[in-house]
This record gives structure tokens, C-alpha cells and sequence, in this order.
């Protein structure tokens, strides 16, 4: 131990070394690091303006991902966000630093609530509908794979393809018109041209929804055309 007052002599060495310690930067626990919350508030901003359309339909609620908290970034005065378009429910967002060099992606989860039509019970495939198999549910459009329906119109009177669980939403591609016509069965065929309308009698020769385009046969001459269905569970072709 020196005595009070007494000078201390430090070798060459020994003063390199002191000078390196003392100018060298704090450790990483010093420097501040950029918060998990900061960064989810920025991407939850940034994807806020792309949602203005479909807000108008829908109440949409977005999920933004956990930033993990074990993931040590400095801090950043200002994070720039790019966020895609927003077509699908899940997305990745990119999250950049210029200023320390660093970038993330963090996940995104959109849901997009909408009142549709679902099922009211459980239904088999080949029902078809009246109002009492439907009502009105909250529905994610992102949860979908497109043809919700917002009327019930839409769907009554139409035979369901596929069964349904209760609370279901019951989507235009489940969906077709019943059977009118059927093979074998007599139905009044309408020929339009823009001067003149023949009604004659002809043979539907297979099953035919509204809209489908079915062989009938004029059961005096066998001539056989194709016609379309119409609601009534006649056919007609146009010239």
C-alpha cells in the first residue's frame, strides 16, 4: 500500500492497459434497447391507413405478434415499418432501423367480423333451404373462402351440396338450384326468335337445374337440341 502523498509509478504496460479500460464503450447491458412494445405500436400504426376500406363492412381486429423479449435490439429514434397489402389474414411485416443497422419481421393476424348467413342447426348435404335452417351470424371474412352471404333470399329455395355444422356460414358455392326438370319428363319447349314464338312439346333427356343448358327431344320427328331451364320447369332456346 502506498503512504498518503506518495507518488505511484505504472509501468508502460500497465498505463496501455488503464487506457484501454477506461476508453472503452459501455457493455451491451448499458446500451438502451429498443422495447417489444414500441415496435408492435409502430407495425400496429403503420398497417392502421390499409384497413380504411374494409373497415366499412367489417369491425376488423388486428393481432400483432410477440416480440421476443429475450431479443436484445438498441434503441432506434425512429423505426420504419413496410407493410404489404393486406389480401390475406396472416402476414409478415418488416420492421427497420437505419440508424443501427437492424431489421425484424413480426407477424400479423387480421380478423374481419361481418353479419352473414349460417346455418341454424346441423344440416346433411341435399337440403334445401327455407328460413328455418338459417340465421344470422358473426362470421371472419379472412375465415372464409369467399361467398358469404349477407341476405337469406339468397340462399332460399336452393339445395345445399355439402352439410353443415349449426353456426356454419352457409357460402354461394354450396349452393345450387334445385332440379326442375328430370329425365323422362315431358316439358313445354319455347323457341323465341325477335319476330315470331313457338311453343311445342319435347323430352327432357337428362335432369336439369334453373340455368342448366339439357338435350330435349321432340318425341314426334326424334329431333334432339339443347335448351335451357327455366324456373317455371320449362326449357326455351333464343334465336
Amino acid at each position: 500500500m502506498p503512504k498518503p502523498g506518495q507518488s505511484i509509478s505504472v509501468s508502460p504496460v500497465m498505463a496501455g492497459l488503464l487506457a484501454i479500460i477506461l476508453a472503452a464503450p459501455p457493455t451491451s447491458a448499458a446500451i438502451a434497447a429498443e422495447t417489444g412494445e414500441a415496435i408492435r405500436a409502430a407495425v400496429a400504426s403503420a398497417v392502421e391507413p390499409h384497413l380504411a376500406s374494409l373497415r366499412k363492412e367489417a369491425i376488423v381486429e388486428v393481432e400483432v405478434g410477440t416480440i421476443d423479449p429475450r431479443l436484445r435490439l438498441p434503441a432506434c429514434p425512429k423505426l420504419e415499418v413496410t407493410a404489404p397489402a393486406l389480401t390475406a389474414a396472416m402476414m409478415t411485416v418488416k420492421v427497420d432501423c437505419p440508424t443501427s443497422s437492424w431489421t425484424i419481421y413480426v407477424p400479423v393476424h387480421l380478423h374481419a367480423w361481418v353479419d352473414a348467413v349460417v346455418a341454424s342447426a346441423n344440416l346433411p348435404p341435399n337440403t334445401k333451404l327455407d328460413a328455418g335452417d338459417m340465421t344470422r351470424g358473426r362470421i371472419d371474412m379472412f375465415a372464409s373462402n369467399g361467398g358469404l352471404l349477407r341476405d337469406m333470399a339468397m340462399a332460399e329455395g336452393k339445395v345445399l351440396r355439402v352439410g353443415l355444422l349449426a353456426g356454419s356460414p352457409i357460402l354461394s358455392p354450396f349452393l345450387e338450384f334445385p332440379i326442375v326438370v328430370h329425365r323422362g319428363q315431358k316439358v313445354l319447349l319455347t323457341l323465341s326468335a325477335s319476330t315470331m314464338t313457338i311453343k311445342t312439346p319435347t323430352v327432357a333427356l337428362e335432369d336439369g337445374h334453373v340455368g342448366d343448358y339439357i338435350e330435349v327431344e321432340n318425341p314426334d320427328s326424334k329431333k334432339t337440341m339443347r335448351a335451357t331451364v327455366v324456373s317455371d320447369g320449362s326449357v326455351e332456346m333464343r334465336f
